[in-house]
C-alpha cells in the first residue's frame, strides 16, 4: 500500500482560482494509491466536466476515486435529504468512495434508519461518516453512535480524522484504540498547538496509529503542503507504511 493525497494539500491554490484537476494531474509521477477531491473547492460551472476528466485520469493512473462531501449525514432530526443526490453524482462520475461528516443522530428514529440502510443498500458507493471537530465528534458520542449504527447494520464506513481530536481536546491514540475497529479510511495529519504541521513536527504519534492500522485501510494526507513539501511528505508516509507491512 502506498499514500493517498486528498486535495486539501492544495486548498489555498485552488482556492485562489487553480482546479482540483490540474493539481491532481501534478500527481501523475508520484507514488500513490488514491485521491479525494472535496465538494467546496468545485467550480459549480465546470464541475461536471472537471469530474468527468478526474474519473479519467484516475482509470489512466489506476487510482481509486474518493469525494468528501461538506455536509453532515445527520442533521438533528433528519437525514441529509441531499444524499442520494450525492449517490446518483457518485455513480454518474465513477466514484467509489462518498465521505460525510457524522452529525447528530440522537433524535434520528430507527425508521428512518432503516430508510438510510435501504437507500445505501441501492447503491454501489461506499459511504464513511467522520468524526468533526465540535460537540457532535467527541469520543463518547462517536463511540456510541458506531455502536447503534452499527446494531442496526447500516452499511457505513468510518473515516478517522487524527487531527480533529485536537480541537476538542481529545487524545487520538486513546481515540483510536477504542474505535480502531471501525475505521475503513484514514485521514492523516500531525498537529502541535492546534496547527498542522508537517509530518514529525506535531505531537502525534502518527507513524504508531499507521503501524496498528489494519494494511487494507487507505492513508489520505489531508493537509496542506508546498510543492516541495510535497514528495517528502508522501515518502514519510509510504516507508511507515512499508515498514509496517514487511513486519
Amino acid at each position: 500500500m502506498q499514500a493517498s493525497i486528498n486535495t486539501a494539500v492544495f486548498a489555498s491554490k485552488i482556492q485562489a482560482g487553480g482546479s482540483q484537476l490540474s493539481y491532481l494531474e501534478q500527481l501523475s509521477d508520484y507514488p500513490i494509491d488514491n485521491i479525494e477531491v472535496r465538494g467546496e473547492l468545485f467550480n459549480e460551472e465546470t464541475k461536471d466536466s472537471e469530474l468527468k476528466a478526474i474519473y479519467e485520469l484516475c482509470q489512466k493512473q489506476n487510482w481509486g476515486f474518493f469525494y468528501s462531501v461538506p455536509e453532515q449525514l445527520f442533521k438533528t432530526t433528519e437525514v441529509n435529504p441531499n444524499l442520494e443526490d450525492h449517490l446518483k453524482m457518485a455513480e454518474k462520475y465513477h466514484i467509489g468512495h462518498l465521505k460525510i461528516s457524522l452529525g447528530d443522530l440522537e433524535d434520528i428514529s430507527v425508521d428512518q434508519l432503516e430508510s438510510l440502510k435501504d437507500l445505501l443498500n441501492n447503491y454501489d458507493v461506499k459511504v464513511t461518516i467522520e468524526n468533526e471537530p465540535n460537540e457532535n465528534g467527541v469520543l463518547d458520542n462517536i463511540v456510541q453512535q458506531i455502536i447503534k449504527l452499527r446494531e442496526l447494520d447500516i452499511p457505513l464506513g468510518y473515516t478517522f480524522d487524527s487531527g480533529n481530536w485536537y480541537w476538542i481536546l481529545e487524545d487520538p491514540e486513546d481515540a483510536f484504540k477504542k474505535i480502531s475497529e471501525a475505521i475503513t479510511v484514514f485521514h492523516l495529519k500531525d498537529i502541535k498547538d492546534k496547527e498542522t504541521v508537517m509530518l514529525n513536527e506535531g505531537t502525534t504519534n502518527w507513524k504508531s496509529l499507521i503501524n496498528n492500522l489494519s494494511n487494507n485501510i487507505p492513508v489520505f494526507i489531508e493537509y496542506e503542503t508546498s510543492e516541495q513539501e510535497l514528495p517528502g511528505q508522501i515518502k514519510l508516509v509510504n516507508n511507515a507504511l512499508k515498514d509496517r507491512d514487511s513486519k
